[in-house]
């Protein structure tokens, strides 16, 4: 039991260190916008608006921390926008922003979560589906 125990409070020291990481916004010829994690290589996202690009963006990047947790993986250290240099071919309308990942989300998804009023938390997916 105390193993267990030991295993969540590592859990949600990891969730609760969670940073902001660094999205670049890039407007794409068809539409929308594709997102990149300059830490995260190979995670990318898309949206139709800014605006879900940037719920997309959020998603994805909570879904890959919840992997790499789960695999036993440290969360890669996100890099201080200010230090961060534009591509000089970068469409016009690129925009960098700071992403954070949906801490609830993730402490829901591990079970860091109490019922309420004693009842059995459901099982849900990672955004509550």
């Amino acid at each position: 039991m105390a193993a267990k125990t030991d295993k969540k409070r590592e859990q949600l020291r990891w969730v609760e260190d969670l940073q902001s990481y660094p999205a670049v916004f890039v407007p794409v010829p068809e539409g929308g916008f594709e997102v990149v994690f300059p830490n995260l290589p190979g995670l990318k996202a898309y949206g139709v608006k800014l605006e879900t690009a940037e719920i997309a963006a959020r998603e994805m990047l909570t879904a890959d921390l919840l992997e790499r947790l789960f695999q036993g993986d440290e969360a890669p250290r996100p890099s201080n926008p200010k230090n961060l240099i534009p591509d000089e071919d970068e469409p016009a309308g690129t925009r960098l922003l700071m992403v954070d990942p949906d801490v609830a989300a993730l402490r829901k998804r591990l079970g860091l979560v109490k019922a309420d009023k004693g009842k059995a938390l459901k099982s849900f997916g990672l955004y509550g589906r």
